[in-house]
């Protein structure tokens, strides 16, 4: 892949198998049907990359990270432990903000998704993070709520090296998950969302949230009850 060169790896788990592709029609498709543990899929651009509840991802070539990592197991925790690898591996030279329930935000505009999937006992962890583009490379409908690392710090990045950083972040929770961290990357999740406490309006229906549950779903207190909202657009009043 030109312009994309990965550095070495130190990890134990992520990133045992590295593979390279300039199209596909979604790298979490290549990690569903891959049978060895930790072994990554990166494309250059995807043709049908997936977002949550069948969204599409806009994924232009040679412009972001679009990968996806084969896990054994279940998928318990590890949606959390994506968001924060991403989060950790950006934070040397910007602060990314955890946007409920799978989104990295910067300046108000979306730089990462984050989408767990999960079939016959394997899990696919993906992650699609803009990096180079300019306003202009994105679909006029995503242009006033997208945006990449480098337009939005105006700093240089290099794909490669950020690449890196990131399996290397997520090599380390995901060893933490399977050691039984699992409540201290989600509570870690918890508290970067910043939104238990806080006043939300779902389709008209508001609510003071009062917890995150273990899947990662709201629990609102509302005037008629107790409601859980799993995933979907929210004011925050």
């Amino acid at each position: 892949m030109a312009g994309l060169a990965l550095p070495a790896l130190n990890t134990a788990i992520v990133g045992s198998r590295v593979f390279f592709h300039d199209t596909v029609t979604s790298t979490n498709a290549l990690a569903l049907a891959e049978t060895r543990d930790g072994v990554v899929f990166v494309a250059e651009t995807q043709t049908a990359g997936r977002g949550r509840h069948g969204n599409r991802w806009h994924s232009p070539p040679g412009l972001g990270l679009w990968f996806s990592v084969a896990l054994a197991g279940p998928p318990r925790g590890l949606m959390f432990a994506g968001a924060l690898a991403v989060r950790d591996a950006v934070r040397p030279r910007a602060e990314l903000e955890l946007n409920w329930p799978n989104d990295l935000i910067y300046r108000e505009r979306k730089v990462c998704g984050v989408l767990v999937e999960h079939r016959e006992g394997r899990s696919a962890l993906g992650i699609g993070i803009n990096v180079l583009q300019q306003p202009e490379d994105f679909p006029e409908e995503l242009q006033g709520s997208a945006g990449s690392l480098a337009d939005l710090t105006g700093l240089c990045w290099d794909r490669g090296r950020l690449l890196a950083r990131v399996l290397e972040e997520l090599d380390g929770a995901v060893v933490a998950l399977r050691r039984g961290g699992y409540e201290g990357i989600r509570d870690a999740w918890v508290r970067a969302c910043d939104i238990v406490g806080r006043t939300v309006c779902r389709e008209g229906v508001g609510g003071r949230v009062t917890a995150i549950d273990a899947e990662g779903a709201l629990v609102l207190a509302t005037a008629t009850g107790t409601r859980r909202i799993v995933a979907g657009e929210l004011d925050v009043i």
